[in-house]
């Protein structure tokens, strides 16, 4: 009893957990009111209890414990690995950073041949880089493969060349490095990119990782640098990257050095070369220093002059000036003050007179120059004879004028063939299609005719056997049931009433096709080129049954709606079959416009504002009459609706049109019926064309 106080008051109590504390209150408390029982026995049990709740509490902070253990021990070991990888780097580093000082600081990049200065570039990679194989590989002239110019192999030490790798062999990765500065490969064999080298390169060499950098010079793609891995795969970092990156910048240098270093070779030579090119190439040469102004002289002197070299070269400016033409020289003199004026060059054409006081015309072609050395500055120049030349340019001149010529006459004969070629292909279409139509008509009308002819006879045979049919029910109400049943199953009462009509229906869809047969026979004859009175009304009504198909609804797209105004017209004289080509030409025409327009609107917007081809007829006077065809398309523009009538003019896609439409209906109406045909059109408001053509004044057919 005395331990528990002295627990429960103890100073050790605040490091018991809070539950522990609560319980051993709980104990005292129990015991103090225990007056009747047994203490000593009840203060075992408490122990006993208090013993097990510490035994649980020292198990859970145990485990608390060894969890934190743990967590430092992961700790500690992620800290040993990330100082051993920032060990790696640094000595990476230390690694890259020696190899590019050494390429920094060696003589060789600049003063030993090519080959050796490359070799000395793959040496420092392989130990920078810490790789087995390093290679330098260039691009040959067509770009067709690419040729090793050095491959240094550490294991051996040892150098070689001349491998070549064609593109079509190897088209992934070529691919790769016209899409890829670096390619970074870690799996060669797995790697798309790297793949296709398997069987050949990689897997006999025992090659596993590359890592390749493009070579760039002068804006383009001249080679590669290629790293290469043996042994287990290796993951390639951005350090690793960028070293080999600063690499290929040194072998550009080496290969540009090398090229300079051939240039200059080609120089000293062409300089002892040149003056005997300049003596042959047939021009005079100049440099007039703006300084001194002194002219040096070189070239065909003689030849295109008629002087000595030792005249020539007594000539200074003026007596240069003196020899050109009176007509040209105040324009060549304006040519050079402008050239020096605006330090630019000149190119001029002009006649210089020669020893023999004959004129030659000579090419004058100069650039204003200045010695950034000096400071000083020159007009430098060669004149050529160009006498032959502009002797052949005007006979060519002539030529060109006379074939242009011929050229019109030629264009203008062939566009009036092919507008007669394209007319009689429309004529032949027309009679063809009115040739169809009056077969099909043809045939349809025999079984129409013989179906609608028999109609009302059988209409009359149904009627007699109703009424027969009625008379048996009213004297006979009670027929056999063998007679009952099949009057059920046949349903005589709807029977007897749905009959008639169906009959009636029949009726009307004969008369239907009747009319359908009659515009289609009306059609075929408008084709005949006979001259004669007939009713535009049909006329047009054909047109609009040919082009029906075009007219009626689609998924998505209502009807075009066709307005007729129809006047009251007399016959007029005419070539039918012409006039209805023109109406289907005008309506094709309105048909498109729409189909278009609707294409850019929803079904809605459409709904709201429909298609619609609106036909009006009427008198125009006593001596015409007028046909106004128009739709609510979204217009033509005025410089457009200017070429509208012209041949092969058209702006429907390739393949959608000729072009010739518009051109024949205005032959048609203008010279075979000498009427008027014009279009009334503006952006946003509908395009209306007009047909004006007299009653019965005879035509002049061209």
């Amino acid at each position: 009893m005395e331990f528990l106080n002295q627990v429960s008051t103890s100073n050790n109590q605040q490091n018991l957990p809070l539950d522990i504390k609560v319980f051993l209150r709980s104990i005292l408390e129990g015991i103090t009111d225990n007056n009747s029982g047994n203490k000593e026995q009840q203060l075992e049990i408490n122990l006993q209890q208090i013993s097990k709740k510490l035994e649980q509490e020292i198990q859970a902070q145990t485990a608390l414990l060894n969890e934190r253990v743990n967590q430092l021990q992961q700790e500690i070991n992620e800290y040993k690995q990330a100082e051993a990888a920032k060990e790696q780097t640094e000595q990476s580093f230390r690694r890259h950073n020696t190899a590019l000082q050494q390429l920094v600081q060696s003589e060789s990049l600049q003063y030993d041949d090519f080959t050796t200065a490359i070799k000395y570039v793959t040496e420092v990679a392989s130990l920078g880089l810490d790789v087995d194989r390093v290679s330098v590989w260039l691009y040959t002239e067509d770009y067709g493969k690419i040729e090793c110019s050095d491959l240094y192999e550490r294991p051996s030490n040892s150098h070689s060349s001349g491998f070549e790798l064609s593109v079509c062999d190897y088209p992934s990765y070529f691919q790769a490095l016209k899409e890829e500065q670096i390619l970074s490969v870690v799996d060669v064999h797995q790697d798309t990119r790297t793949s296709e080298f398997s069987a050949n390169y990689t897997l006999p060499l025992g090659i596993t990782s590359m890592l390749d950098v493009r070579i760039w010079s002068r804006g383009k793609v001249i080679g590669v640098v290629c790293c290469e891995h043996l042994g287990t795969q290796r993951q390639w970092s951005l350090e690793e990257e960028n070293f080999i990156s600063s690499i290929t910048e040194f072998v550009r240098l080496v290969i540009e050095s090398s090229d300079r270093k051939s240039v200059e070779a080609a120089l000293a030579v062409s300089k002892n070369q040149f003056r005997l090119v300049v003596e042959q190439t047939g021009q005079l040469i100049y440099v007039y220093d703006l300084v001194d102004c002194h002219i040096h002289w070189a070239g065909a002197i003689e030849e295109i002059t008629g002087y000595t070299a030792e005249e020539w070269q007594e000539f200074d400016l003026a007596t240069w000036e003196a020899q050109i033409h009176p007509d040209d020289r105040s324009r060549v003199l304006c040519m050079w003050n402008s050239a020096i004026q605006s330090q630019s060059q000149y190119q001029i054409e002009y006649r210089l007179q020669k020893k023999d006081a004959s004129y030659i015309y000579v090419e004058d072609r100069g650039k204003f120059l200045v010695n950034h050395i000096t400071g000083t500055s020159c007009i430098a120049g060669t004149m050529s004879n160009v006498s032959d030349r502009k002797t052949a340019e005007e006979a060519l001149r002539q030529s060109e004028v006379q074939f242009r010529q011929q050229a019109q006459t030629l264009e203008k004969a062939l566009g009036e063939l092919q507008q007669t070629q394209t007319q009689m292909l429309q004529s032949e279409k027309m009679s063809s299609l009115g040739q169809l139509v009056a077969g099909v008509a043809h045939e349809i009308n025999n079984p129409v005719n013989f179906i609608y002819g028999n109609l009302n006879p059988a209409n009359d045979y149904i009627e007699d056997l109703i009424k027969l049919i009625n008379l048996y029910q009213e004297n006979y109400p009670q027929p056999v049931p063998i007679i009952q049943e099949k009057i059920q199953v046949i349903d005589l009462a709807f029977l007897m009433q749905d009959l008639p009509k169906l009959l009636s229906s029949m009726k009307m869809g004969a008369e239907r096709i009747r009319e359908i047969v009659l515009s289609l026979r009306n059609f075929s004859r408008l084709d005949e080129s006979e001259y004669k009175a007939v009713d535009l009304h049909e006329v047009i009504d054909s047109s609009l049954l040919i082009l029906k198909s075009r007219l009626k609804d689609r998924p998505g797209y209502p009807a075009i709606e066709v307005i007729k105004e129809y006047g009251d017209l007399p016959l007029v004289e005419c070539y039918a079959g012409q006039l209805n080509q023109v109406f289907i030409n005008i309506l094709t025409n309105a048909i498109d416009v729409l189909e278009e327009r609707d294409q850019k609107l929803s079904y809605q917007k459409i709904q709201a504002s429909p298609s619609i081809i609106r036909i009006s007829t009427k008198m125009l006077n006593e001596h015409e009459v007028i046909i106004k065809i128009s739709d609510n398309g979204m217009g033509i523009p005025e410089k457009i609706k200017q070429l509208i009538f012209n041949p092969f003019f058209t702006t429907k896609p390739i393949g959608k049109g000729t072009g010739m439409g518009m051109s024949i209906s205005y032959q048609i109406i203008t010279k075979n019926h000498r009427g008027k045909f014009y279009c009334i059109s503006s952006l946003g408001k509908g395009t209306e064309f007009v047909i004006e053509i007299p009653l019965k004044q005879q035509p002049k057919v061209e």
